[in-house]
C-alpha cells in the first residue's frame, strides 16, 4: 500500500470542506493510496505532528519485552534449520504487536522461544537477548533464566494461546481442572476461589453453560470451545504479555 502525503494545509484551505480528498482527480489515478477522509482529520493530524516525540519518550520509560537478535535453530540429519534468523523487535505497554510471515517462516517458533518451550533436543536457542520489564523495574533476560524461574513466568508474567487446542489440554483431566490449577499455582486462591474464577472465565469467553464444561473433558468439547478454554486458560492469572499463536 502506497500513502499519499497530505498537502500543505494553505493548499487544503482552496479544497471545499464537503468534498474528501479522495475525489480530487489526482487519487482516482491512484488505485491503491491511504484516503485522508477531510481537510480537518488532515489537520488535525497535523497539529498532533509534534507530541510524536513526546509519545516516543514516554514509550521508552513503559517497555514490557524486547527480543534482539534472536536466533532460534533446529539440529535435523540434513543440517541445521535456521527457524528464527536474527529478530528483534519491542512490545510497549497497552500496545499490540503482530508477527507476520507465510506459513513456516518462524512466528510460532519465535512465540515458544520467548517461553523457552523449544524442544531441547532438536531445538536450541543460538543467540540473542528475550528481554522483559517486571514491573518493579527489573529487566530479566529470559534466555539465561533458569527453568525453576521460567515455571514462574510462564502463565502468571507472559500467557499463551496455542495454536492447537487439541494437543495442548491434557485429555486425562477436566476443563475446569486444567484452568483452576493455573490460578492455585500462581494467585495463591483456594479451591473455592479458583473455582469461582474459572467459571467467571468461562462465561467471558461465552462459553455455553460454564459448570458443564468445568466438569467436562476435552474431547466431550467441539474444536472451537477447546480453543475457548484455552483462552480462559491464557487469561486466568492476568499475564503482563498475552501471546496468541
Amino acid at each position: 500500500m502506497r500513502e499519499v502525503k497530505t498537502p500543505p494545509l494553505g493548499r487544503l484551505n482552496s479544497i471545499s470542506h464537503r468534498r474528501s480528498l479522495h475525489q480530487v482527480s489526482f487519487f482516482k489515478k491512484t488505485p491503491f493510496v491511504l484516503i485522508r477522509p477531510s481537510w480537518r482529520a488532515a489537520k488535525k493530524r497535523l497539529t498532533c505532528r509534534d507530541k510524536i516525540q513526546a509519545v516516543r519518550e514516554m514509550n521508552d520509560r513503559q517497555k514490557l519485552l524486547e527480543v534482539r537478535n534472536l536466533c532460534t535453530y533446529f539440529k535435523t540429519d540434513t543440517g541445521i534449520a535456521k527457524a528464527v534468523d536474527n529478530i528483534s523487535f519491542t512490545l510497549y505497554r497497552g500496545e499490540t504487536v503482530g508477527i507476520v510471515g507465510e506459513s513456516g517462516s518462524g512466528k510460532s517458533v519465535t512465540c515458544l522461544s520467548i517461553l523457552r518451550l523449544i524442544a531441547q533436543p532438536p531445538g536450541y536457542i543460538k543467540s540473542g537477548e528475550i528481554l522483559y520489564h517486571k514491573a518493579d523495574g527489573q529487566i530479566v533476560d529470559l534466555v539465561q533464566a533458569t527453568p525453576t524461574e521460567m515455571r514462574q513466568y510462564r502463565g502468571n508474567d507472559i500467557a499463551m494461546i496455542f495454536q492447537e487446542p487439541m494437543t495442548s489440554l491434557n485429555p486425562v483431566f477436566t476443563c475446569g481442572h486444567q484452568v483452576a490449577e493455573a490460578i492455585l499455582l500462581h494467585q495463591n486462591s483456594d479451591k473455592a476461589a479458583a473455582k469461582a474464577k474459572t467459571l467467571q472465565l468461562f462465561e467471558q469467553v461465552q462459553l455455553p453453560d460454564p459448570e458443564r464444561v468445568f466438569n467436562a473433558y476435552p474431547h466431550q468439547l467441539s474444536g472451537g470451545q477447546k480453543q475457548r478454554v484455552m483462552i480462559a486458560m491464557a487469561l486466568s492469572c492476568n499475564p503482563q504479555v498475552l501471546i496468541a499463536d
